[in-house]
């Protein structure tokens, strides 16, 4: 990652079926037992609405509230926060699925901060966000094989 970027990303392929990497993705009662980066949602799905986001950062728990931004079913998600109104800082984490071939998924996820904050953002948490989503990726990787493995 770039330090002079302002967005911070990871992605991995899957083998497994879409639908069930999005059934993974989208069970957030279940997220404390496989993902060790975003421990914690809350949300009833709808944009617009609040979103409790637990994430582990530097190694401890970290509790923010962010808006729900889009829910696609069965391909994309995202949350936000928007710093008085969007106004010093802003940014929208997307989760992603594309299909890769039969049985194999593409997730991507990726967040850009904006605003005049962001440059400050990105230089003290960066590099610690982009390990949390690379660490969410492999265990959402990890976790939806194991399911599919169950499965057949």
């Amino acid at each position: 990652m770039k330090i002079a970027s302002r967005t911070v990303e990871a992605e991995i392929e899957i083998e497994a079926p879409l639908e069930l990497v999005w059934d993974v993705l989208v069970d957030f009662p279940r997220y404390p037992e496989w993902n060790p980066f975003t421990i914690g949602v809350e949300t009833d799905l709808t944009p617009g609405n609040a979103v409790g986001l637990t994430v582990a950062l530097f190694g401890k728990p970290r509790k923010f509230t962010e808006r729900f931004a889009v829910y696609e079913p069965p391909k994309r998600i995202g949350w936000g926060m928007h710093l008085l109104g969007g106004r010093i800082l802003r940014g929208v984490r997307y989760q992603e699925l594309e299909v890769r071939a039969p049985g194999r998924t593409l997730y991507r996820t990726h967040e850009r901060f904006d605003g005049p904050l962001a440059w400050l953002v990105i230089l003290l948490t960066g590099a610690e966000v982009r390990r949390g989503f690379e660490s969410n990726a492999k265990a959402l990787k990890e976790r939806a094989e194991s399911l599919a493995r169950e499965r057949t």
